[in-house]
């Protein structure tokens, strides 16, 4: 946990994943090492449905239960060992050289301010909370895969992290480890989706990182801070 000396939690920063700390989207990505795995069998009809679902969450109307069924299935079946496995390769080798060195700055000056950092992410968890922990964050809070017996079913389970979702379990996890006064304190939000706009309504300090054209729009007419991030170490 973030905390200054003494203790004391004085403020929470929330970042969003994909097109924010990441350049690039980290299911996308992924699906491209499951197609080179073999765990896809038809990448070109895979590749089809995922561009229209991706054409479909920046117009704003993705169906997310159709998208994790589609993103989900190439794990059913497979024990969660084998997935952690390749995921810890995949993390290391596309996802870690591609976070924005401005956006690893801004953890870092989050955390000397004494701020507890999250990511948000429509990422599923098998892929969020390994590399939120890879950063030393606080939390991750992202979409769960069901497991029986070891195995994925290829299904999701809670709260899904997406649009509303994210404010819903935003706010589930403050009341669950910060208590009464996680409430209150100053909040910190960064994300570059339309699809976000809820959340970054929801803090004290909302800022578009590389913002689509509807979020970009928004941004300018409230005056929020609009950031373009585009270093890596």
């Amino acid at each position: 946990m973030s905390e200054v000396p003494g203790g004391e939690v004085r403020g929470l920063a929330i970042f969003d994943l994909d097109d924010t700390l990441l350049d690039g989207d980290a299911t996308g990505l992924w699906t491209e090492w499951l197609i080179q795995l073999g765990w896809i069998t038809d990448p070109e009809r895979y590749r089809a449905i995922w561009t229209q679902q991706m054409a479909d969450y920046a117009a704003g109307r993705l169906d997310m239960e159709a998208h994790l069924s589609h993103l989900l299935s190439p794990l059913a079946g497979r024990t969660v060992s084998e997935v952690e496995a390749e995921v810890g390769t995949f993390l290391d080798t596309e996802l870690l050289p591609r976070l924005y060195r401005e956006g690893r700055e801004r953890i870092a000056w989050h955390r000397d301010q004494g701020h507890q950092v999250v990511i948000i992410s429509a990422s599923t968890a098998q892929l969020v909370a390994p590399l939120a922990e890879r950063l030393a964050l606080d939390a991750a809070l992202a979409t769960r895969l069901e497991v029986k017996d070891g195995c994925y079913t290829g299904r999701a389970r809670g709260i899904r992290t997406f649009r509303d979702g994210k404010l819903a379990a935003l706010t589930h996890w403050l009341s669950e480890h910060l208590g009464p006064d996680g409430h209150s304190l100053p909040t910190w939000g960064y994300s570059d989706s339309r699809n976000d706009l809820a959340l970054l309504e929801f803090v004290d300090h909302p800022h578009a990182v590389c913002a689509d054209p509807t979020l970009e729009d928004i941004a300018t007419q409230r005056h929020w801070p609009r950031l373009r991030w585009q270093g890596y170490d």
